[in-house]
């Protein structure tokens, strides 16, 4: 029986705990009270590879906390530089890859080192909350380029007719977050070499390159050979793969040494936050060396959760939602439903009990209106209980009745 296959049982509902969960988890769980079913903070609600636990437990067992090198340990350096190598086509050099604490943080610090009052960053439109924040922080402007919500496309013709002279960032997220889309490698390419030729840099935001569904493939733009020669500064993490979220890991990985060394710079004068602690250098390396077979089988578990989820939504009057090659959060859309992106979530969450994150230009950008994200890291017994009282109230409401609430049986 392959590994991954024993491992199945770290994913069944019983691993699933809401009480415990509403302790621990204050951005998902905690932040609702009991009964409702949050579906919205895109972090797992299992326990991450037992690797990792062992391996932070080791390193605070005698009870030493020291400050960390911002540079991170070079063992790390080297095992997440063997990764990009090997798993993502990266030709690489451990003093490439910067460390950062979350992949928040390393989008903040490429923006910081790149963009500047009066600057314009091109950014997919929808696309996840960060990239705004860390544009605006940076006193730059943000520029919108469209993807279409239908297909999950992007134009890249489009994408570069919004150059102007003071484009100073195109921002990428591959996989995309929230529609779920895997770029192809002639939609990357294309970017890469409009970039190339007007000689502007490139944040790939690819957190969720290990959450891609078969037969889809996760294409690194940084590993792609082309004649423009762009500045790719490709950013990544472990939360999404691992389940570790809280352990803050993300990483840069830096077009050249010297880049990686002003961006090392950069991240020093926003502060001492921008370290990676010691213990969670320590889980990041156990997880890089030895996480394997537990993402393998978290991903099957997605899968299959992700289907059940697609099929049941689009059994929903008013509701159609696409099936996302990557990621594990979907983006129906609910405009047949005639309500708003905002009045959908409060309705779901008074009605049905379920949070969700609206399709709200603060969370997604101007085109998210008409949608919402659902979070599917969870077990099957919580998404069935969810979306059955998602479709009881929706179905009620179009039918012109109440939407009475009737559990079926999940233990809260």
């Amino acid at each position: 029986m392959p590994l991954h296959d024993a491992l199945r049982p770290l994913f069944d509902d019983a691993q699933v705990r809401p009480g415990r969960l509403r302790q621990r988890s204050p951005l998902r769980w905690g932040a609702y009270p009991p009964g409702v079913i949050p579906l919205t903070a895109a972090e797992p609600d299992f326990p991450g590879p037992t690797v990792v636990t062992d391996a932070v437990l080791a390193t605070v067992a005698d009870g030493y906390f020291p400050y960390a090198s911002p540079t991170g340990c070079g063992e790390l350096r080297e095992a997440l530089s063997d990764v990009a190598e090997t798993r993502y086509g990266i030709g690489n050099h451990p003093d490439r890859v910067v460390p950062a604490p979350g992949t928040a943080a390393a989008l903040w610090g490429v923006v910081r080192l790149l963009c500047g009052k009066g600057d314009e960053c091109i950014l997919l439109d929808p696309v996840d909350l960060l990239f705004g924040q860390a544009v605006d922080a940076a006193g730059a402007r943000r520029v919108y380029c469209p993807m279409d919500k239908g297909t999950g496309r992007l134009d890249p013709g489009r994408l570069a007719s919004l150059i102007t002279p003071r484009t100073a960032l195109i921002c990428m997220c591959n996989p995309h977050n929230p529609l779920g889309t895997v770029f192809t490698e002639k939609i990357l390419r294309a970017v890469a070499e409009t970039a190339g030729e007007h000689r502007i840099p490139i944040l790939s935001d690819e957190v969720w390159s290990e959450i891609v569904y078969p037969p889809g493939k996760h294409v690194s733009m940084a590993s792609l050979d082309t004649g423009s020669s762009p500045r790719i500064y490709t950013v990544t993490g472990l939360s999404k793969t691992f389940a570790l979220p809280g352990l803050r890991m993300g990483f840069v990985i830096a077009p050249t040494l010297r880049e990686a060394g002003a961006l090392r710079l950069a991240f020093q004068r926003l502060g001492a936050a921008y370290s990676m602690t010691p213990f969670t250098q320590a889980g990041a390396l156990a997880a890089l060396r030895h996480g394997w077979p537990w993402r393998d089988a978290f991903l099957e578990h997605l899968r299959e959760i992700r289907d059940y989820c697609v099929d049941r939504l689009n059994a929903i009057p008013g509701i159609s939602c696409n099936r996302p090659d990557g990621t594990y959060v979907l983006f129906p859309d609910v405009s047949a439903t005639g309500l708003s992106s905002r009045a959908m979530g409060e309705f779901l969450l008074a009605r049905a009990r379920v949070a969700v994150v609206p399709g709200t230009p603060e969370w997604f950008g101007p085109a998210a209106e008409g949608n919402i994200r659902i979070s599917y890291a969870t077990s099957r017994a919580v998404m069935e209980e969810a979306l059955h009282r998602i479709a009881e109230a929706v179905e009620e409401r179009v039918a012109g009745g109440p939407a009475p609430l009737q559990a079926t049986g999940m233990q809260q």
